[in-house]
């Protein structure tokens, strides 16, 4: 019992942690508000089960960005097109459709709004959080876009790749809003659009 009792209050300072940061944004939530809001008795909580309130942070971007990476793996897969424009917006669609997908839920659109906070904070190196959690897809693609485009210098393609899942971060918060105000277009189409800009961004002139 005492596990499941800690294994409870672990999971509640996660989702506390994603929803005030997502409402609040990161600079306005302190390790206790976080564990006010989960109901945690202890103060220190945060601390016991994360060791700082960064690692806890750290943590709801990894859990939730886990559980995306597999569909992404899955559709970089099944990417078939040739053509380098086109194969680059093809993968661009398959790494971002299942961001733009979650925030159909509730729970993704929380999650997209928690992302766009933890990805603007210099506090946080995303991309190598991201590899260390065994997000492969992630190299894959890189290795992919860069194979498109070998005409762009690869000091500006690897800056313009990171900058571009920031760019992905706020186009997955515009359709969770969309959603929300009841005007979003089709999924198929909010993946397009989103994967054709980016593929311009990244593939524009230096």
């Amino acid at each position: 019992m005492e596990i499941s009792s800690r294994q409870d209050t672990k999971a509640e300072l996660l989702r506390s942690a994603e929803r005030l940061i997502a409402e609040k944004g990161l600079g306005a939530v302190s390790v206790k508000m976080i564990t006010t809001d989960a109901g945690a008795r202890n103060p220190s909580a945060v601390h016991y089960h994360f060791g700082s309130i960064e690692s806890l942070i750290e943590e709801v971007f990894a859990k939730r960005y886990r559980e995306i990476e597999a569909e992404r793996a899955v559709r970089l897969g099944q990417v078939a097109e040739a053509d380098p424009q086109a194969r680059l917006v093809a993968l661009v669609e398959a790494a971002i459709g299942p961001f733009l997908e979650a925030c159909l839920e509730e729970n993704g659109r929380v999650y997209a709004r928690f992302c766009l906070q933890f990805v603007s904070d210099p506090r946080f190196d995303y991309a190598k959080l991201i590899v260390d959690a065994g997000a492969h897809s992630f190299v894959r693609l890189s290795e992919e876009i860069i194979a498109c485009l070998p005409h762009i210098p690869l000091a500006r393609l690897e800056s313009r790749m990171r900058q571009s899942f920031v760019i992905a971060m706020v186009q997955a918060v515009s359709f969770a809003r969309a959603v929300e105000a009841g005007g979003a277009p089709l999924i198929d189409a909010a993946v397009r659009e989103a994967a054709t800009c980016q593929a311009a961004y990244l593939s524009a002139p230096v």
